[in-house]
C-alpha cells in the first residue's frame, strides 16, 4: 500500500485500509471508519487491503 493512498470519500484524508465493492456505484478504497459505515448497506462487500494493518484501530 502506498503511503499517500487516502480515503476515496469526500472530505476524508485518512489512509485507506479497505477496498469496497458497491453494486450500484464504483468500487473504491476507503478508511476503516468509512468501511464500517458503508459495509452495513445491503450488497456491499469489503476486503481488507494487504499491508494496511497499521490503519486498523
Amino acid at each position: 500500500m502506498s503511503e499517500s493512498a487516502r480515503c476515496a470519500e469526500d472530505g476524508c484524508d485518512a489512509a485507506v485500509a479497505v477496498r469496497i465493492y458497491v453494486p450500484w456505484a464504483e468500487d473504491r478504497e476507503v478508511c476503516v471508519a468509512h468501511a464500517r459505515v458503508l459495509a452495513r448497506r445491503d450488497g456491499v462487500v469489503t476486503e481488507p487491503i494487504e499491508d494496511a494493518d497499521a490503519e486498523w484501530p
